[in-house]
Parts: structure tokens; sequence; C-alpha cells
């Protein structure tokens, strides 16, 4: 799944660069330094803490840094771009731009040793390279040490400093919540989905094959969801918008039964390809080219929220809301019904404990304490999310904790690669985990081993149904191949 890059197509990319390297050498000593590389420092930091945990067993991780793991190879690469697995089939231009960055002063010196660095790999051609929460290191397409992540880090770096971001449309589509019964709605939700390989596919149409009224996504289409190519605004990567999430979708669904949500994967690219390209498209164009959304019914409020657009850092990993979206929930929210959230980011990290927060501008963004904000201090009774690539169903929590009487659910598992995330499980537990094996703020994660002979390595994609009547939701998690693996009603 290499891409190539036509001499035009790299000139045009080379010109931009070269803009970039000029803007760049204006911010190194202020932006760059307490941003970028600050936040590299972590993310070296946080892999470095986590590779002795690859090889089984897998004892719980002490991981001290708060970087963003799955950036933690590019500091190494930087400085070592031969060890990039599959060197030899990086396009020129992605090594052009991760050197440029490099001398720009943007990656921190490594941490991470040479026998780190195999260690790593070896744990990866073993495959048993799976981390706590699931996430799959491997050097096939979407793995953690594909080379083609380096997009992700150069598109980002055009969109902050030589594009800017499209323009954040502010007409949200309002909409009744109807369905073919009115008594039982049901709605299939599938997470970080935009991979447009074999496992996007089978979750699709085991999707489509349960009759849903409404099919949407949470968000995330890779590597970057860029935009068709423009000789104005080139980005590195072309058309994964279109090719991984606009061509895949069901032609067979109705307009108006569609949705689609803002990401960290489409922010890479400014959101261009989310706004120019996905939301103008049929089956999403009653969303008005706008990225959040009400739907409503009796007894039911679904807000559908953009949590990726004004994220706090700069790879848009933290969810935010805008003004504009708190002033919506407010104006709209009745607490007479029942309230369901949908966003990409979670408003908690991955055990269900803790609040996500971060400093922007000297003010802490917390996307839970904004959502509060925004329902008039009503917690929500339901909220799906993705980002984290697995399919987690929270305990409710009661007693005091700040998000009681809300279900919380992760449906990140759509597409991408992942493992059983033992994080999540018992220190003594084995893979693949069972009911009674999981940690006390979780009732249930997905992970059938796609292969029965590893049970520590990769497991099934899967989406979440729901089912809405007016006396409750029903919730169920479904493997790719369409296994019902758990429900609550």
């Amino acid at each position: 799944m290499t891409q190539t890059y036509s001499q035009s197509q790299e000139d045009h990319i080379r010109k931009q660069l070269n803009a970039l390297r000029d803007e760049l050498t204006t911010k190194t000593e202020g932006l760059l330094l307490s941003t970028y590389y600050d936040d590299l420092v972590a993310a070296d930091a946080a892999l470095k803490q986590t590779i002795p945990y690859f090889a089984p067993p897998h004892d719980r991780p002490v991981v001290t840094s708060d970087g963003d793991v799955e950036f933690g190879a590019i500091p190494y690469w930087a400085k070592n771009p031969s060890q990039i697995p599959y060197a030899d089939k990086i396009p020129s231009i992605l090594l052009e731009g991760l050197k440029l960055l490099d001398d720009a002063g943007v990656f921190p010196p490594p941490t991470i040793t040479q026998s780190e660095y195999n260690t790593l790999l070896n744990a990866v051609q073993g495959g048993y390279a799976v981390g706590s929460d699931g996430t799959l290191w491997s050097t096939e397409p979407y793995g953690q040490l594909n080379f083609r992540w380096i997009e992700a880090v150069i598109n980002v770096f055009f969109v902050n400093h030589i594009y800017k971001k499209s323009p954040f449309i502010t007409t949200p589509s309002t909409a009744s919540l109807t369905g073919a019964n009115t008594d039982a709605i049901k709605i299939a939700l599938i997470g970080d989905w935009g991979t447009g390989a074999s496992d996007a596919q089978n979750v699709r149409d085991a999707a489509m094959a349960l009759n849903p009224d409404y099919l949407i996504h949470l968000g995330d289409v890779y590597y970057t969801g860029t935009p068709q190519w423009s000789d104005l605004r080139p980005f590195v990567g072309m058309d994964d918008e279109v090719n991984h999430l606009v061509n895949q979708w069901p032609a067979n669904m109705a307009n108006g039964q569609s949705y689609t949500m803002n990401s960290n994967h489409e922010m890479y690219c400014g959101a261009y390809g989310l706004y120019e390209d996905a939301l103008t498209a049929a089956p999403f164009k009653h969303q008005q080219g706008c990225t959040y959304f009400l739907l409503e019914n009796d007894n039911y409020q679904i807000f559908g929220l953009d949590s990726a657009y004004d994220s706090p850092d700069w790879l848009f990993m933290d969810g935010a809301l805008n003004q504009s979206q708190i002033n919506f929930v407010q104006s709209k929210i009745d607490s007479s019904k029942t309230t369901v959230i949908l966003t990409h980011h979670t408003p908690f990290n991955l055990t269900g404990t803790e609040k996500i927060s971060k400093q922007k501008g000297g003010t802490t963004v917390s996307l839970w304490n904004q959502m509060i904000e925004a329902t008039n201090k009503k917690v929500p009774d339901y909220w799906y999310f993705g980002h984290i690539h697995d399919g987690i169903a929270y305990v409710e929590p009661k007693g005091g904790n700040y998000f009681d009487g809300c279900k919380a659910r992760c449906t990140g598992h759509a597409s991408m690669p992942y493992g059983a995330p033992w994080g999540l499980a018992k220190p003594n537990a084995v893979a693949p985990f069972k009911a009674g094996d999981w940690i006390d703020t979780v009732e249930f994660a997905a992970g059938t081993p796609k292969d029965a002979s590893k049970p520590n390595g990769q497991v099934k994609n899967g989406f979440m149904l729901i089912t809405l009547s007016p006396n409750g939701i029903k919730e169920s998690f479904y493997d790719e191949d369409g296994t019902e693996t758990w429900s609550s009603s």
C-alpha cells in the first residue's frame, strides 16, 4: 500500500516543504521547542518505558511519561532513517520531509537505544508486540511501525504552518430520529473504520446485515484523511477520504441515514478531506456540511459532536469542544429525554478512572467538563466514542465518581489491527480473556482471536448496535463476522 508520486506531484510537495522550512526557521526557539519538541520527548519516553512489556507475560507497564506512545518511534526514525522498516520502499519525498523537520529542530535526540529498538523489532517479528491497550505494533499496513505514519507528522505541519485548518461550519443538522419500526430504532456505530482494508469491509457488511436504520462513523480515516489531490494544497498520501470512506460506504443506505464525524486523523489534513470529499458525498449531504448534529424524538436526544477540530494539542489526540458546539447543545438539551453523546475522542483514560485534560494557553481543557457545561450539568446517560482501538463496555460508576450515571462505551475497533487489551484485564488473567477477567471498571472488552492458535496475537474487529425503544436502549457488541459477543439492556 505504498503511495507513489509523479514528478509533478513531488515538485508541488517540495515547494510546500521549502515554504515550511522557511516558516519553521523563525519559530525554532519558541513554539517548536516548547510544544513539538517537548511532546516528542514525552512520546519517546513513553515508548522506551513500554518496550520491556511487549514480550509476554504481560506485567503491568510502569509508564511515567504522559506522551503519545504511538509517536514514540518518530524521533528514532528521524535520526536513523535507514533503520525504518522497509526503508528501501519509502518514497523519497517522505524522507525529505522527515529530514527537513529534523534539521529545523523539531525532533529531540531519542533516548531509545539501538538495543531497545532491536527488542521492539524482535517482538514485532515474533507477533507478540501488543500494547496494554491492544495497540498492535507491526510493520504491516496500519501497524504502528509502518513507515506511512510519517505522513501524519508531515501533513500536520503543513496544516499548522502553511494551509491552516479548513473553516469550521456552524450549520448543524437537527433531524427527527425515525426508523422502520419506531419502537425499535437500530443504530450501528463503527469507530476508526477508515482503512479500506478487508477487515473494515467485513465490519461494514456485518453491520448492514442487521438492517440498521442509521449507520454512523465515529471518525478516523487513515492514514491522514487526505483530500483529493490539489496542486495548490498538496499533502503527502493522497485521496484517503474518498478511497477509504466515501467509496467504501454502503451504497444502499438511503440519504439521511448515514453520518460521519471528525477525528484526529482527519485533522492531520486540517479536515479538508472530511469537509470537501466526505460531507459533500451523497450519503452525508444531509449533514449540511457540518461535523456535528442532533437526532431526536420524544424519548431520545443523540448529539453527534466534533471533539477533534478544537483539540488542545498539536497532534489532535485529546478531545475538546468549541464554543459553537457548547452553545448548540445548551440550546437544545432537554432534561426529560435520554441523552446520548457521540464523539470520536474519549473523555477519560483507558481504564475509565481519570478524566483527560490538557493545558492550552494556560487553561486546562477537559472534554468531560465541557460536556457537563454544554448539557447544563446533566450527566449524559450514554456516551459512545472511538479513538482507542478497542470495544469496551465500562461499568456504570456509582458512589461519588464524577461520571456517576453515565454508561460509557468505546467502539473504536472497526478496522485497525489490534490485540487483546491486557491492560484492562486482571494481572494474572491470560488471553483470550473472558467474563471475570476484567478490572473493576470494565464489564466487557472485545478480544476474539483472529487465529485461535495465537491468543496473544491479533483479534477480530467489530462494531456496536444500539436499539432504541420507548422503554430503553439495548446495546450489543458484534465481531466482524456478525457474532454477538456482549449485550445489555
